[in-house]
Formats: C-alpha cells, structure tokens, sequence
C-alpha cells in the first residue's frame, strides 16, 4: 500500500507524455488488462452470434436492452471507451423507457435498481437520463422514489444503488424532493452490521453487498463529516465518520478473503462476488496488488479473478457445479460472470490510468489537476515523526486549492488529517455531502481511450435504402431497426431533406407496436382462457378457435413470441379429439337410446299379444 501513490504518479505522468498513443492504441502484451477487456467482447458476441467486425451493440443484443442481460456490458464498454454503436443503444433504451412508463409500475412496482441501472448505462453510453423524453429517471429512480414506492422497498440494494446513481454525476437534490442525499447515506449506514459488513439479509455479511456498500460510500471516504444514526441490528444511536464505517467493512472483506485470494457467497467461491470487491478496492483508490490486507500469501485478488477465465475468453461463474445454480457451469463461460468481470478490469484499468472512478461519469478533471493531485498524494505518503506544522499546513493549503467534489480523488488525505490532528492543526473542512450538489443534467462521459468513432450525423443513400429493406408485410422482427433509424434520422443535420421517410419509419414503428400489443394480448388470453393445456375440454373449443384465428394471424417469427405456442397449436388437436370423442359419445348414446326404444316397443308389443 505504500508505494501505491508513487506508483501511481508514474502511470499519470507517462500517461501525460504519451498520451496521444495510449489514447489510440491496442495493447501490445498479451496480459494486458486492455487485452483481457477485448477477450471478454469478443466472447460476448460469439455468444449473441454477432459477427467479430460488428458492434456489440447491435442486434441480437439490443433485444436486452432494458434488462440486466443488456445494460451491464454498455456500463463497461462505455467506462473503457470501446468503440461501438452507443447511439443505436440510446435509441433503443429510450424507446424501451417511454414504453414502460405508459404501464401503471413503470419500470418496476418494487425494485428501483431498474432506474439505476438503466440510469447508468445510459451515462456510460454517453446520454442523460433525466431528459428520456421528459422523463427524470434521476429524480424517478432517486431522491423522489418515495412518493411512490420506498427506495429501500427492496432492501439495503435500492440504497446503495440509489446513492451511487445520484453520485454518478453528483446530482443536485431539490429542496421539495421526498429524500435528500445525506438521508439516503444514513439509511446505508443504518444497515452495517456488528461484524462491519453488510447483508441483504442482516444476519452475517455478505461480500457483494459489503463491496457494493463500500463502492456507494466510497466518494464520502476523505470527508470529516461525521454521521449520527440508528444502527438497525442493535437500536444503538452511533455518530461515525465514513471512512470508520469504509474501514470497518474493508477489515472484514479482507478477513472474509480466502486463502486463494477470492471471495465466496454462501460458502460457494465465485468470480462475481471478487470481481464486486475489485471495483470496491479500485473506487477508494485502492491497487489490489498493493495492498497487503488483499494478498493472501502469494495470491492475490486479481489472480483469483484471472483463473476463472475460459479459453474462450468468457469467464466462469464458479469451479465447481452447484445444482441449486443451473448457471454455475464450471466448463461453460457465463454471461453474467463475464459482465462484472468486464466492468471490474475497466474499473482497475480505471485507476492504473488516472481516471476518475467507475461510476462518476463526469467529464476527466484536466491533466494538469491530476498531476498537482499525484504530487500531493506523494508528499502525503512522505509523512513522518519529523514532518512538523508548518509543512502539514501547507499540504492542507494545497488540498483545499481542489474543488471541494473533486477532494475525494486524493486517496489518502486521511492520512494528513490525522497528522494535522496530533500536531491540533484546526481542520473546519466543508462536508461532502453539501459539496456533491453539481449537476441538474447532463450525458455521461465515453472515455477517450480508444480513437473515438462517432455515427454520421448527416443521412445517406444507404440509410434510405435501410428503410426500403425492411420487410413488409410488417413484423416485430426489424422494430429495432426502426427504432435505431428514427433517433438516427431525428438527429440528423439533413433531417428535413427526408421528412417522407421519417414519417414511414415511425408509421412503421406504431404498427408494429400494435402487433405486439396483440401479442401480449394473445399471451393474456392463453394464461387467463387456456392454461393449464392439457386440462382443455370441448367446451374450451370456441376460446381455443377464436385464440388459434389470432394465433394465424400472426407471422412465424412473431408466432414464437406467444408463450408455450407449440402447446396453442396441439390444443386444436386436442379440443378436436375431445369434440369428435364426445359426438361419437353422443352417437353411441342415441344408437344406445334408440335400441332401448325399440327393444321396450317389442317387449310392449309381446305383452299386449299375450294378453
């Protein structure tokens, strides 16, 4: 840990000389962390079956989009500056977003982690949130998710998430909002357990939710400002500063640490849960490979990481089957896995190369700040029994020349702070808290590592011809497409040359909107009228028929999308076996009937001969 800051001063200062190569350049060793980062894209589109020279994201992977097997690799790609269609996504988000705000939860009745987490991506993919439309996702999501549903309706994750989407590009709360930042802060330390982690749970720590927890407080870790809360575990009322609370957490992280230098969930080892602590180290500043409470003999963290990486480039979830994880495949990369290792190696690269944390999206300080920050970092480390009062004041003269939001990037002021202390040095530092109020709006930052490769912002021939080249008649099957081509077009400094072709796209697109809306419809209908199929009866058959005349309607591909519509289809089969078995039922009765009538007219007609 001691060399960390003069190791990282080096990386800025080659940075600084080079950086127009670094900028530009494909890493040059194979072990490179820029290497890795590549491994992993590559698999990813392997696995959607995206061609090698195509974006990421494209299709079929846009069809996630607004989910958790969607927005997560656009958080990574965009933290590392991958060269990729960031606007197709931003199209194809947005569009996902107002459609599910016409619903009456939105994106979720419960969980507001949806608002984060798409809140991110689109930060991380160079859009702004709190302008989908006019839609606040921020404001939504955050510091007025109470007015309909508590934040931490989910647990202690919609508070640590909250908190990190608000700090994202330290967003200015109202004074009218339902919450402000410094009680969403309270309501995270509420939670931290008696051994100093956190659980989702609250009966023993958690390492995911003790990294995260970590990564939430991390820009609050260099503040005095203290805390005063009730713990929820003991009821004890407790006044703490973070960086005691960061510090107790990190304690137990490393004890929580096994021998191999990973990290478990229920006692099952995984790549996930050491990849949530890598990005919680790097977020404090925190080198992995320099810190002796994260190195366990001769294994590191990073080592641990690293060995769950596949030949194919993916990585694995854990080395060992655990039949109550159908994903834990110990021989099969997996999509999850490989995401958090994604956005962790960006989050170390990150760090190594003097950026500013993962989830802060706003724009880089400028070189010339970073390098006065590294100096000071350095001069911190140099402190000694003979550093006397003077020179602490003028390290703390030097500290407060930053601007108050950035002060957390010199990673070990608490350091000069404690000297200043012993030597009764007055430190009257403003809070945090306070000084994270920056931004009402705004996109998030592409980093500028990879040669930047923007959409034309004028349409073509070729766009034109897109257009001709989607099927008719119309299926849902070219909706991205469309949605893509209308933010395209609409953004475009030549839109009014094709106001006809706009029209098309978006006629296009409200019809195939109704399609699945039909869809969905059918989808009800079968849940509500048909299910479960093989408890039909011939009196299902006119639901059955008129859900089929639908069904037909439909083209093939969007036939795949009614739920279990094999099943629809054999019902018919089914529905017409019971209807023909019940006429013959029918038939046999009357013959049966019919036989009875004349075998009693005979017996009547015998008796009346007798008599």
């Amino acid at each position: 840990m001691r060399n960390v800051y003069a190791w990282l001063v080096t990386i800025v200062m080659m940075t600084a000389v080079l950086w127009p190569s670094v900028a530009l350049a494909t890493p040059e060793k194979e072990d490179s962390l820029l290497h890795t980062i590549e491994q992993i894209i590559a698999w990813k589109k392997q696995d959607e079956k995206i061609a090698e020279s195509a974006p990421l994201l494209s299709k079929p992977f846009l069809a996630h989009a607004g989910n958790t097997n969607g927005d997560w690799y656009p958080v990574g790609l965009g933290r590392i500056g991958y060269p990729d269609d960031y606007q197709a996504y931003l199209a194809v988000i947005k569009n996902n977003v107002i459609e599910r705000y016409k619903t009456k939860d939105q994106l979720s009745d419960m969980k507001a982690t949806e608002w984060h987490r798409i809140s991110l991506a689109i930060l991380a993919a160079g859009g702004d949130p709190t302008a989908i439309g006019d839609i606040n996702l921020i404001a939504d999501g955050t510091y007025n998710r109470g007015l309909k549903t508590s934040l931490g309706a989910q647990g202690i994750n919609g508070w640590i998430w909250g908190l990190i989407t608000l700090d994202s590009m330290r967003y200015k709360v109202p004074d009218d909002a339902d919450m402000t930042r410094t009680e969403i802060i309270e309501e995270i330390l509420s939670l931290q357990l008696e051994d100093g982690g956190f659980s989702f749970y609250q009966d023993e720590a958690e390492t995911d939710m003790t990294a995260m927890a970590i990564q939430a407080l991390s820009p609050y870790y260099q503040s005095t400002e203290e805390f005063s809360y009730t713990q929820k575990d003991t009821g004890e009322n407790v006044t703490k500063t973070i960086r005691t609370i960061v510090d107790e957490a990190l304690a137990k992280l490393s004890d929580m640490q096994t021998a191999t230098g990973g990290f478990s969930t229920l006692d099952d080892p995984n790549v996930e849960s050491a990849a949530q602590v890598l990005v919680a180290l790097t977020s404090l500043g925190i080198h992995p490979n320099e810190d002796e409470r994260f190195k366990k003999g001769d294994h590191t963290l990073l080592d641990f990481i690293m060995d769950y990486q596949m030949d194919d480039g993916g990585f694995v979830h854990a080395k060992t089957y655990n039949p109550d994880n159908p994903s834990s495949l110990p021989d099969e990369s997996n999509s999850m896995a490989s995401e958090q290792v994604l956005y962790a190696l960006v989050s170390l690269y990150r760090l190594e190369n003097g950026y500013r944390s993962m989830y802060d999206f706003r724009p880089e300080n400028p070189q010339e700040m970073k390098q006065q920050m590294m100096e000071l970092m350095e001069d911190i480390q140099a402190i000694n029994e003979q550093t006397n009062a003077k020179q602490l004041q003028q390290l703390l003269d030097t500290y407060e020349n930053f601007p108050i939001e950035e002060r957390s990037y010199v990673y070990n002021f608490h350091k000069l702070a404690e000297a200043a202390k012993k030597q009764s040095i007055p430190l009257d530092l403003p809070a945090f808290s306070e000084a994270y109020e920056v931004y009402t709006k705004g996109a998030g930052t592409i980093a500028p590592i990879y040669q930047e490769q923007t959409a034309p912002r004028s349409i073509t021939e070729q766009d034109v011809e897109r257009i001709d080249a989607i099927p008719t008649p119309l299926t849902t099957e070219p909706y991205i497409d469309v949605v893509s081509l209308i933010d395209q077009f609409e953004q475009a400094d030549n839109k009014g040359d094709f106001e006809k072709q706009l029209a098309q796209l978006y006629e296009y697109k409200e019809e195939m909107e109704k399609i699945e809306a039909e869809i969905q419809r059918i989808n009800e209908d079968v849940l509500d009228q048909l299910y479960p199929f093989n408890e039909l009866t011939s009196k299902d058959q006119d639901n059955v028929n008129a859900i089929l005349e639908r069904f037909n309607a439909l083209s093939p591909y969007d036939q795949g999308k009614v739920l279990n519509y094999e099943d629809l289809k054999k019902s018919k089969t089914q529905i017409d076996n019971a209807v023909r078995a019940q006429r013959i039922s029918w038939g046999l009765g009357i013959v049966a009937v019919g036989l009875l009538i004349v075998v009693l007219l005979r017996i009547k007609k015998r008796r009346r001969q007798r008599d």
